[in-house]
C-alpha cells in the first residue's frame, strides 16, 4: 500500500529535490556560516523543513524566498531557498547534519556537511591583518606611568571609495589596569563624510609590552571607513573612558577619569580623469566580475523568470549600484530581491551582491541578452577597469496560461482597510465596554451631582518647528514604524531590533549612529557638528528610508542612493517584491503569478477589499470561478456597497437559489452597524442627560434597539461556516470514502454549510435538503 501511494504521488508532482551547501568549511570560532538549502518541488502540497543537527553552531539568522516558475512537462514548479546564518560555538571538527524535507508522503534528505572550527588564538587573534600590522608599527607611549592614546592610520591621503582602517589604541599600566573593575570605554565616532562598518572590539588587551622597564596593556579599537567624497576627511576625536577605585575596598567610590585625542585630518582623492570609460557610472573597488544567469531554462510566455545578476570584489559592497541591464523588446522586468553577503579578504572588505529581477515575456521566440558592462576604478591597480558578461540567449516558448473569451474586469487600487474596521480596532474590547457603560454612568453622576461638567479648554497651537525639527520627528516615526517598542528604541539594542525588522546589519549600525548624533546636537553642551549638514544627511536618509518617494528613473535614484550610503535598505524579500508586481503580471497575463501575489496580500492584510476582489478578477480570467466567487463574496463583506464588487459578483450568477441565499451579504457590515448602535446609544443617554422631551428619547431608544438587532442578524449571518464549491459537477457523496455513492452534484460557486469535519472530508448541508459529504480540497471555506 505504502509502495502504491508513493507511486501515485510521482505521478501527480514528483518527489521534491533539495541540496544543501555551506559557504566554506573552515572557520574560526566565532566567525559567521551560511547554510543554504534550495528545495525545487513540482506539487501543490506544502513544504516542511526538518532542521539539521546544528552541534557547535548557533543560529543567527533564518531567512526564505520561493520563485514560482512554469516548466515544460511538469507544469508549475517551486523552487524554495532558505538561509540559516550560523555562528561558530565551539572548536573541533563538527558535522551539519542532513536536511530532511517533506511534501506530502514524499521525503527526501541531503548529504551531511563537515566542518572544522579552528581555536581563536589569542585576544590580537580578533583584529583583521590590516588592524594588527597598525597596532605592530605603532610608536611605544612616551610616559609609561599614565595612560595614554592615539588614532592609528595606514596614510593620510586615500581615494575616494578606498578602505580606511582607523585604530584607537590606549595603553595603560599594568598596576593601573589590575585595579579596574571594569574594560575601559573606547569610543571613536564616525566621520562625517564617510560610512563606517562595525567596529572590531576586543575586551581584553591584545599586547602587553615592556615599555622602558614597565608593563604595558593595549587595548585596541579597529574601525573601518569609505570616504564618500573627495575633499578633506576629519577623523573625530576619540575618547577612553575608565575608574580608578579610591581605595581596595570593594564599598569604596571610583574617580572617572575621560582622556581624548585631537581630530585627525585625511585627504580623499577622487579618481582620475585620464582613463576614465566615458558615459558610465563609476565604482571603487578591485578585483569585479560580474556574472548572469537564467533561474531555469523553461521560459513561457506571460509567466515570470528570475534572472540574477551577480558582483564580485573588493570594497564597500553595501553601496555597489545594480549594473544597466539592457532587456530584449518585449520583455518586462522588475526589480526583485538583493542579496549582499561580506566575505573579507586579509582584512579588506570584500562580497557578492546579488541583484534579481523578475522578468516576463509577452511573445514567444528566441531572444538575446546583450553583453552588460560594470565600469569601475580598482583602488589597488590606480587604473579603471570594466567587468562584463558574454551576451547570452534564452528561449521563450508559448504561454499556457488559459484565457478567456469574456469580460476581463479591472483592478481595484489598494485603499487599505475601511475606517469602520480601523475604528473598531482602536477601540478594542475595553473601548466598546465604556461605550456601553460609559453613558448611564456619566447620566447617573450628573444627576446625582445636580452639575454639568464644563466645556474644554482648547489647547494653545503648536509652535513651528525648524527645518532640523522637523526631520527629527519624521525620523522618529519612521523609528517608531520598524521598532515600536521605546524603550528599545532608546536604548543600546536599537541596532539589533533594526536587524530583526528585516535591515542589513551595516544600514542598522549606520541609522543608530545617526540616532545618538542628534541626540547630542540637541542635548549636548555645545552641540555636535553643523546643524545644516546634519540636517541634509537625515533628509537623505529619510528619502532613502522611503519617509520621500521620488519619482525619478533607475539611474537618478541609485545615484542618490551612492551619495547617502542607504542602498542596502532596498533589500526586500521576494514576496515583497511579487507584491509589486501583481498588477503588472495581471495585465502581462502571468495569472497564476499574479494570484499568489493577490493572495499573499489578502493574508497579509486581510481587511483590504481591494486584495480579495483582485484575487478574484484573477482567478475569475483564468477560469476558476468557484474560487472567483469566494474571493468576490469576502470582498463585498468587506465593502458591500461598493459598485465594482457588485458588478464583478454578478457576472458569476449563483447556480440555485439555496447558494444566493447562503452568500447573501448585507448593506452594512456588522461593524458599522455596532459604531452606528452605538452613536445611538450615547445620543440617547445624552437626551436623558439634557432632559429632552419624551418622543424623542422613545425615537433614540427605538433607533438602538433596532440598529442592534441589525448588526446581530447581519453577525450571525457572517458568522455560519458557510463553503464554496471550486470544481464543476462536484459530487455529495453519501459518506465519507471515495467509493460511496453520490446523492447529489453541484456546480461551481455553489454554496453549502459546514456540519463538522472528518479527516478530508467535510459534512455539508443546504436549506434545499442536500446533505451529504465532500473532500476538503472540493470546498472553499469562507
Amino acid at each position: 500500500m505504502i509502495v502504491a501511494l508513493w507511486v501515485l504521488a510521482l505521478l501527480q508532482g514528483g518527489a521534491p529535490r533539495a541540496t544543501a551547501g555551506v559557504d566554506r568549511t573552515k572557520l574560526t570560532v566565532g566567525d559567521l556560516l551560511t547554510l543554504t538549502i534550495r528545495v525545487r518541488t513540482s506539487g501543490s502540497d506544502a513544504v516542511v523543513f526538518q532542521p539539521p543537527s546544528l552541534a557547535g553552531f548557533a543560529i543567527v539568522k533564518t531567512s526564505e524566498v520561493t520563485n514560482v516558475s512554469v516548466a515544460e512537462t511538469t507544469g508549475a514548479v517551486r523552487t524554495t531557498t532558505r538561509r540559516m546564518t550560523l555562528r561558530a560555538e565551539r572548536p573541533g571538527a563538527t558535522v551539519i547534519g542532513p536536511v530532511r524535507v517533506r511534501q506530502g508522503i514524499a521525503e527526501v534528505a541531503t548529504h551531511a556537511i563537515a566542518v572544522t572550527i579552528d581555536r581563536a588564538v589569542g585576544p590580537e587573534a580578533a583584529l583583521s591583518p590590516r588592524a594588527r600590522a597598525l597596532v605592530q608599527r605603532a610608536p611605544p607611549p612616551v610616559r609609561n606611568d599614565q595612560v595614554s592614546m592615539a588614532i592609528l592610520v595606514p596614510a593620510d591621503t586615500v581615494t575616494v571609495g578606498e578602505q580606511l582602517d582607523v585604530v584607537v589604541a590606549a595603553w595603560f599600566p599594568r598596576d593601573l589596569r589590575l585595579r579596574l573593575r571594569g574594560q575601559p570605554r573606547i569610543t571613536l565616532p564616525v566621520p562625517i563624510g564617510g560610512w563606517a562598518y562595525p567596529e572590531e572590539r576586543p575586551d581584553t588587551p591584545v599586547a602587553s609590552d615592556p615599555v622602558r622597564g614597565r608593563a604595558m596593556d593595549l587595548y585596541v579599537v579597529h574601525s573601518v571607513v569609505f570616504p564618500l567624497e573627495a575633499g578633506r576627511l576629519m577623523i573625530p576625536p576619540a575618547s577612553v573612558e575608565y575608574g580608578v577605585p579610591v581605595s581596595f575596598s570593594i564599598f569604596s567610590r571610583e574617580e572617572r577619569y575621560a582622556l581624548h585625542t585631537d581630530s585627525l585630518p585625511i585627504a580623499v582623492l577622487a579618481p582620475p580623469v585620464t582613463g576614465r570609460p566615458s558615459g558610465e557610472e563609476i565604482v571603487q573597488g578591485s578585483g569585479f566580475t560580474l556574472s548572469l544567469a537564467v533561474a531555469t531554462p523553461d521560459i513561457r510566455v506571460g509567466e515570470p523568470v528570475t534572472v540574477s545578476a551577480t558582483l564580485r570584489g573588493v570594497g564597500n559592497a553595501a553601496l555597489w549600484p545594480a549594473p544597466a541591464l539592457r532587456w530584449p523588446t518585449g520583455f518586462r522586468a522588475y526589480p526583485a530581491e538583493t542579496d549582499v553577503s561580506l566575505e573579507p579578504e586579509d582584512g579588506l572588505v570584500a562580497g557578492t551582491k546579488t541583484f534579481s529581477y523578475l522578468v516576463v515575456s509577452d511573445s514567444a521566440g528566441a531572444f538575446v541578452l546583450p553583453e552588460i558592462r560594470y565600469a569601475f576604478y580598482d583602488v589597488a591597480a590606480r587604473r579603471y577597469g570594466i567587468a562584463r558578461t558574454a551576451p547570452q540567449s534564452v528561449t521563450v516558448l508559448a504561454g499556457v496560461e488559459p484565457h478567456a473569451s469574456r469580460a476581463l474586469p479591472p483592478l481595484l487600487p489598494s485603499g487599505g482597510d475601511s475606517w469602520p474596521g480601523f475604528v473598531a480596532d482602536w477601540l478594542g474590547p475595553w473601548g466598546w465596554v465604556a461605550i456601553a457603560a460609559g453613558p448611564p454612568l456619566v447620566v447617573l453622576l450628573a444627576f446625582a451631582r445636580r452639575r454639568r461638567a464644563g466645556p474644554a479648554v482648547p489647547t494653545p497651537a503648536a509652535r513651528a518647528l525648524s527645518r532640523l525639527g522637523m526631520l527629527e520627528r519624521q525620523f522618529q516615526t519612521l523609528l517608531a514604524s520598524h521598532v515600536p517598542n521605546l524603550t528599545t528604541r532608546d536604548g543600546d539594542s536599537l541596532g539589533r531590533a533594526l536587524r530583526a525588522a528585516g535591515i542589513e546589519r551595516a544600514v542598522a549600525d549606520h541609522v543608530m549612529r545617526l540616532r545618538d548624533r542628534l541626540r547630542a546636537a540637541r542635548y549636548g553642551p555645545r552641540g555636535v557638528g553643523d546643524g545644516a549638514e546634519l540636517a541634509a544627511e537625515l533628509e537623505q536618509v529619510l528619502r532613502a528610508l522611503g519617509a520621500e518617494r521620488g519619482d525619478g528613473g533607475g539611474r537618478r535614484r541609485r545615484r542618490l542612493l551612492a551619495v547617502i550610503g542607504c542602498a542596502a535598505l532596498f533589500v526586500v524579500r521576494g514576496v515583497e517584491a511579487q507584491r509589486l508586481d501583481a498588477e503588472a503580471l495581471y495585465r502581462a497575463g502571468a495569472l497564476r503569478a499574479a494570484s499568489d501575489s493577490f493572495a499573499a496580500r489578502a493574508a497579509a492584510d486581510p481587511g483590504d477589499p481591494a486584495h480579495w476582489y483582485n484575487l478574484g478578477a484573477t482567478l475569475y480570467r483564468a477560469g476558476e470561478d468557484g474560487k472567483a466567487v469566494a474571493a468576490w463574496t469576502l470582498a463585498a463583506r468587506l465593502a458591500p456597497r461598493n459598485g465594482t464588487i457588485e458588478r464583478a459578483r454578478r457576472s458569476i450568477p449563483e447556480p440555485d437559489q439555496a447558494s444566493e441565499e447562503l452568500l447573501a451579504v448585507g448593506p452594512v457590515t456588522p461593524t458599522e452597524w455596532a459604531i452606528a448602535t452605538a452613536l445611538c446609544w450615547i445620543s440617547l443617554w445624552a437626551a436623558i442627560l439634557s432632559r429632552r422631551r419624551r418622543p424623542v428619547t422613545l425615537l433614540l431608544a427605538s433607533l438602538t434597539v433596532v440598529s442592534a438587532w441589525c448588526g446581530t442578524a447581519e453577525w450571525r449571518g457572517r458568522r455560519r461556516p458557510v463553503a464554496v464549491v471550486i470544481g464543476a459537477a462536484t459530487p455529495v457523496q453519501v459518506a465519507p470514502y471515495g467509493s460511496a455513492s453520490a446523492g447529489a452534484s453541484l456546480d461551481a460557486g455553489a454554496a453549502v454549510l459546514v456540519v463538522r469535519r472528518y479527516g478530508r472530508w467535510l459534512e455539508v448541508a443546504r436549506p434545499d435538503g442536500i446533505h451529504g459529504w465532500v473532500q476538503r480540497s472540493a470546498v472553499v471555506p469562507l
